[in-house]
């Protein structure tokens, strides 16, 4: 007799989280089921992750395992296969645990470094590495709690001491702070930034100076510049840094976060003109349409991350300029501004959570969700700020509050 073997049950492991929280059926379709494309919901599907091998690790043969498998399993470094492809895993972008590998290679530099560095300022960098990893790690137990502390007291005195390296300390909590904080209230620790940086620079040629003198320095000036102007543009706050200091920011930075550069410039104009009657009407309609005219029709992440950006730059270019002329806005502006937050809202849905540009699209959602005016588009801004909520590291507590509040003030039925 043969023997008989057991049947294969459903994998339900491989349903996406809506699917299986609700109990219903997943069609498994990537990268979004059938049963959330048809109630417009973000799709979220478990993580296959597969370890990408160091090859500076070395694992010691007392482990009992084969080299190869060991170093993956020991790598720090993985990433999703399903969403994510090879091209896309060469730029850590602005994410926490790359900002901590830059953290930790700037601070191996700098105990090699034959150069004068403070003592206090190698143990800001060594206290403030302590605080970011184990404020990944649980940002209520004791350890993070002591290092938040300790890093909070080297900073204060790296701080009298008005050496430059003080802003790495001050990017870290700038970033826990975007992270963690309310959205768009990122300006207290950018402000530090610039007063400490003006005792060193007047000027682009001494920024470039400090830069080749402090390894990193550029790096971290991009992240706060990036965050002034987004933070700008959410809190209606002026911008703190001026254009020579966003030189900083490169072609790769703007390609790790799916932002086109001329989307920022648009960004940098509105920011420039949020509390003046400055700009031109037409100068402002005329920007908002080259956006448009942008928009592209492929369904990449990367494309899709560029659409949100462009679209959302059109829907606050198009609103400023009927705030400037103190209009209603017209019927013809009410449409594209609708249509406008359509594609954000189609194109936030097209890109899975797992995308390494999702979690960056957190200011044009932001943007789109202040013009939301119908219930579809409310559920998807809204499904984007619980998927953020999902993650790992949670980001963004009170932003969908802010979207809540001023829906209800619009009365929108979201």
């Amino acid at each position: 007799m043969k023997r008989v073997k057991k049947p294969r049950g459903i994998r339900h492991d491989r349903d996406c989280h809506r699917c299986k929280a609700r109990g219903v059926k997943c069609d498994l379709n990537r990268p979004r089921c059938q049963a959330c494309l048809q109630v417009g919901e973000a799709c979220n599907y478990p993580l296959r992750v597969v370890w990408v091998q160091d090859k500076k690790q070395k694992v010691p043969s007392s482990l009992g395992l084969k080299t190869d498998s060991a170093q993956n399993q020991l790598s720090r470094i993985f990433k999703n296969t399903e969403h994510i492809s090879d091209a896309d895993t060469k730029s850590t972008s602005i994410n926490l645990y790359g900002f901590v590998d830059l953290l930790d290679t700037f601070y191996q530099q700098i105990q090699s470094s034959t150069r004068s560095i403070p003592e206090e300022g190698i143990q800001l960098i060594s206290r403030t590495l302590s605080f970011a990893r184990s404020r990944l790690e649980d940002a209520n137990n004791g350890e993070a709690i002591q290092s938040h502390l300790m890093a909070l007291t080297n900073l204060s005195q790296v701080i009298k001491s008005a050496h430059p390296i003080a802003l790495f300390g001050i990017a870290t909590f700038a970033m826990f702070e975007v992270c963690s904080g309310s959205f768009g209230n990122w300006h207290c620790h950018l402000q530090g930034a610039r007063s400490l940086l003006d005792l060193h620079c007047r000027c682009k040629a001494d920024l470039d100076d400090l830069c080749s003198e402090i390894a990193g320095l550029a790096d971290i000036l991009a992240y706060l510049v990036w965050f002034d102007v987004t933070g700008a543009l959410t809190s209606d706050s002026p911008l703190i840094f001026d254009d020579w200091h966003r030189e900083t920011l490169s072609d790769t930075f703007f390609e790790s976060v799916g932002c086109p550069a001329d989307t920022f410039d648009l960004f940098v104009y509105l920011g420039k003109h949020l509390k003046t009657a400055g700009p031109n009407i037409m100068d402002l309609s005329a920007r908002a349409m080259d956006q448009i005219l942008r928009l592209g029709v492929a369904k990449t992440d990367r494309n899709l991350a560029a659409t949100v950006y462009q679209a959302a730059a059109a829907i606050v270019a198009f609103a400023r300029a009927a705030a400037v002329s103190g209009d209603p806005l017209t019927s013809y502006q009410s449409n594209v501004i609708s249509t406008m937050v359509d594609r954000v809202c189609d194109a936030i849905a097209g890109i899975p959570s797992t995308s390494r540009f999702y979690v960056h699209l957190a200011t044009p959602a932001y943007l789109t969700g202040m013009h939301a005016s119908t219930t579809r588009q409310c559920d998807i801004i809204r499904g984007y700020w619980r998927n953020c909520q999902l993650y790992d590291f949670p980001r963004y507590p009170d932003a969908e509050a802010q979207c809540e509040r001023r829906w209800k003030t619009c009365g929108v039925r979201g």
